[in-house]
């Protein structure tokens, strides 16, 4: 859980812009959730044995995120 722990805040110190970004970590149900202007990155442990664990990752955009190509899509200059 320490390796998630700090990815959390290493993904929060990295963030552009200065943009803010809120981690935080649930012992008990082993969760670090980490949430931006964009986006939620939710970490789960949901395996473990005495040599090793399994986390699962899920990332949900937030509503009106931020776009880096447009509202619109890719569009080539001169289309």
């Amino acid at each position: 859980m320490r390796i998630v722990v700090c990815l959390g805040f290493l993904l929060a110190a990295t963030a552009a812009n200065a943009q803010t970004y809120t981690t935080v970590v649930n012992r008990e149900a082993n969760t670090v959730t980490t949430v931006g202007p964009t986006a939620t990155a939710t970490t789960t442990q949901v395996a473990r044995t005495s040599t090793s664990a399994t986390y699962t990752t899920t990332v949900v955009r937030n509503p009106g995120g931020y776009q880096p190509m447009g509202a619109s899509g890719y569009k080539p200059m001169g289309h």
